[in-house]
């Protein structure tokens, strides 16, 4: 990197650390994510939402059914009513009611006093584990597991060749990729596109030009917004690793971390396909704010690009398929390129071959706006007046 390069950059990032605004709105969604889960932890701490039963509670039943065997406890000779008054009296803690028609009706009653919040303490699943407890004294093992579905069915995924599959754990990292990169261009690209145009409002372009040239200037600026765009990316992508890491044994997030397959080439063309494609989105904001002299007419410009770059999530379900022409040329059109790669490379409907040569196109592509944004903005760099395309000048 030139030493002119290097203190451009320096400078932008240094001078973006420094601002309060930069770290409010870095640091922003991260406390807001930690706010959550501490205000969520400590609920669940104070709160037990599992039905509890222990030696101290007293049950009584009515079995008009008859399900329960002779022997079964908690149940009673009274009636409904007299059930309640058991409860009302402080005989009993929990009372339930299984009606003559529970076969058809398939409805029993539950009664106990509710203060407070005791009605997450008891509800009528205690009935449920009663009913199939005493049931289970009255079959074998293996019809205990089939009315329970106490068992585990391993999924074998396999591949046409009759290999192990694991399409969805290969799926994980490049869609975790593929989101960081729509998070980038969301936190970063408005910075991306003020880079140039505020030196062109506050009129100090012609006199930043005299010491140091385009190339090293935008060069230098664009190094300095992806810096500072993975800053704030890392700042909200490390507390959610934590969280995940703290909550790996939990029965959501547990499958999905142990389900998770490391593939280092993919890997490795993903997070290349990351890095290009954020210097081509870098170049090509950097080069509408080359052209234009305020931030608002910047604004109506690089709409356009964005929209081509998000294109292919409108056409999610083509991608999960075979790739027909439409897939294949926003796999190669460079505005669509890069969603449209890690789309296909998660879904895993694209060659290795094929993701190349989309990098390939996405890289050169890079190389050529960031080129473009150098040349116009050392042409424009003093151009203060309204965008005018040339065939609506008078002649």
């Amino acid at each position: 990197m030139n030493s002119f390069t290097f203190k451009v950059a320096k400078f932008e990032i240094v001078r973006q650390l420094k601002k309060p605004a930069f770290w409010a709105a870095t640091l922003l969604m991260p406390l807001l994510i930690g706010g959550i889960y501490f205000i969520s932890f400590i609920s669940t701490q104070d709160v037990d939402m599992n039905p509890t039963i222990d030696e101290d509670t007293k049950i009584a039943i009515t079995d008009d059914a008859g399900i329960f065997g002779p022997s079964a406890p908690f149940i009673i000779n009274g009636d409904k009513e007299y059930g309640v008054e058991m409860v009302k009296n402080g005989e009993v803690d929990l009372y339930f009611y299984i009606p003559a028609d529970f076969a058809e009706s398939k409805k029993a009653e539950f009664y106990h006093i509710s203060e407070g919040l005791e009605i997450f303490n008891f509800d009528g699943n205690i009935l449920k584990a009663l009913m199939m407890q005493d049931a289970s004294t009255r079959v074998d093992e293996l019809d205990i597991l089939a009315l329970t579905s106490g068992y585990e069915i391993v999924d074998n995924k396999i591949n046409k060749e009759g290999e192990a599959s694991n399409a969805l754990g290969k799926a994980i990292i490049p869609f975790a990729i593929g989101i960081t990169f729509f998070m980038f261009i969301a936190l970063c690209g408005n910075r991306f596109l003020l880079t140039v145009v505020e030196e062109k409002e506050n009129r100090i372009s012609e006199m930043i030009l005299t010491s140091v040239s385009s190339k090293h200037l935008i060069v230098g600026k664009i190094i300095a917004m992806l810096v500072l765009g993975l800053i704030q990316i890392l700042a909200l992508i490390i507390p959610v690793l934590i969280l995940v890491i703290i909550n790996r044994n939990n029965q959501l997030i547990g499958p999905i971390v142990a389900m998770i397959e490391v593939d280092p080439l993919a890997i490795f063309l993903s997070v290349l396909l990351f890095i290009v494609s954020s210097v081509f989105y870098a170049g090509t904001c950097t080069f509408v704010g080359s052209l234009v002299s305020t931030a608002k007419d910047a604004s109506s410009f690089i709409g356009p690009a964005i929209i081509m770059m998000v294109f292919p999530l409108y056409f999610m379900q083509m991608f999960m398929m075979e790739p027909n022409i439409v897939v294949q040329i926003m796999t190669y059109f460079p505005f669509s390129a890069p969603i449209a790669l890690m789309l296909r490379s998660g879904f895993g409907t694209i060659t290795t071959l094929e993701y190349c040569i989309g990098l390939l196109v996405v890289a050169i592509s890079a190389v050529i706006m960031t080129k473009l944004a150098i040349d116009s903005f050392q042409k424009n760099a003093i151009n203060f007046g309204t965008l005018k395309l040339k065939w609506l000048k008078k002649r």
